[in-house]
């Protein structure tokens, strides 16, 4: 009965919407506000990178801990430094807008904590393999970091060093590409768990979110000039859209595509659409994510945030209303940050900028930090890195930089 009427008193608060969401009206939060949470944000990333370029570890365990067989720390601490460093590479790009107290001090920081976080991936990148024959965490490791990739591949530096650097990320690219190939499901797409069978293609069924997120990093490879294998593309597509239904929500797997779930609501699927939009839209299927899709689901995650955030710092995984889990919450936020400049209208890009600001600046950490799921160590690094690239894309629509 508690349960229910708690339930009823959200469905209230954060309504499942059959048309397109209506969002409120707020104040325009001020741009020096923004700047304040980014930089705090930044220099807590920056004071807590760990010696060797790194971010994250295996300890804070608890008495609920996510299955990590063999060397699965691995891919955690790739994924979670492939993050972060994105996120100090797209800092150092626009410190130059930022008020003259961001200074060159910590200009000095961010480009001493990049050099290190940069070496730290080119080594162990290539390195990242699966951890056992039921765990396949290393596929966040690889698409994460042929996003952070291409960001290395864009930065400014001296001529001389260039040329060789650019041959060494687009190798390290190269790798990443050839084991996702080796990683992908016998049906397409990607997912990170095989526990129908030990084999070397998986038997089991891909997950939308996963296959988007490997998507997205194809394409920051090919804007590298980095051959990606058309079949893997397609058939990643193919998988994305079996899991797509005609609303725009997605499927959290394929184990669902014969029978119902909660997850597979609008608001089980908040994180997973802003994601499977980008992952289309790179892959120019702008005749599934059109632009009525892209504005409805941003809408739609500003309206209904409520269902994400009823589960973020929640220790267990899928425990919260329609099964949504903590994990969820910075993956959309981030997604869908990045989504923003697709939107053809520049008035609803602001507003829609200033809503995702809105939401998240409340939920910034004493410390400068942020997180939505106790992962051992790695989740206020994981989760800092995709706020701060949700906030600096939220500002370059609200301000024009």
């Amino acid at each position: 009965m508690r349960f229910w009427c708690s339930g009823l008193l959200l469905l209230t608060a954060f309504p499942l919407w059959a048309d397109a969401p209506r969002m409120r009206d707020l104040p325009t939060v001020e741009r020096d506000v923004v700047d304040q949470a980014v930089l705090r944000g930044v220099d807590f990333l920056l004071t807590r990178q760990n010696r060797d370029g790194s971010w994250g570890s295996p300890t804070r365990t608890k008495h609920l801990n996510i299955y990590a067989p063999g060397d699965a720390h691995a891919a955690y601490k790739a994924g979670t430094t492939a993050l972060c460093l994105e996120s100090l590479l797209r800092m150092e790009k626009g410190l130059s807008t930022f008020p003259e107290n961001a200074g060159a001090e910590r200009r000095e920081k961010l480009s001493e904590a990049i050099d290190r976080a940069e070496g730290w991936l080119l080594e162990n990148l290539p390195k990242l393999r699966r951890s056992s024959p039921d765990v396949l965490y290393n596929v966040w490791g690889h698409a994460y970091g042929l996003t952070t990739l291409r960001w290395m591949y864009t930065r400014n530096v001296p001529v001389a060093k260039r040329s060789e650097r650019l041959e060494k990320i687009r190798k390290a690219a190269q790798k990443q590409i050839e084991m996702l190939d080796k990683c992908e499901y016998l049906s397409g797409g990607w997912g990170y768990y095989n526990f129908n069978m030990a084999a070397r293609k998986s038997p089991d069924v891909s997950n939308s979110f996963v296959t988007a997120t490997v998507l997205v990093g194809l394409a920051d490879a090919k804007a590298m000039g980095v051959e990606v294998p058309e079949r893997l593309v397609k058939n990643g597509l193919t998988s994305l859209l079996r899991q797509r239904r005609p609303d725009g929500t997605y499927l959290y797997s394929e184990n669902f595509l014969t029978h119902a779930s909660l997850i597979s609501n609008s608001p089980g699927s908040l994180g997973r659409s802003q994601a499977g939009s980008l992952a289309l839209l790179c892959w120019e299927r702008g005749d599934v994510a059109t632009q009525a899709v892209v504005r409805e689901w941003l809408k739609r995650l500003v309206v209904q945030n409520g269902w994400l955030d009823v589960g973020r710092k929640r220790p267990k995984p899928h425990e919260s209303y329609f099964l949504v889990a903590g994990y969820f919450y910075y993956y959309a936020h981030y997604y869908a940050a990045q989504l923003l400049e697709r939107v053809d209208d520049p008035s609803l890009r602001a507003d829609l900028a200033n809503h995702l600001v809105s939401l998240n600046l409340p939920l910034q950490e004493k410390n400068g930090s942020w997180w939505d799921y106790p992962l051992y160590d790695y989740h206020p690094f994981y989760g800092t890195a995709m706020a701060v690239v949700s906030l600096l894309e939220c500002r370059r629509a609200m301000f024009g930089f």
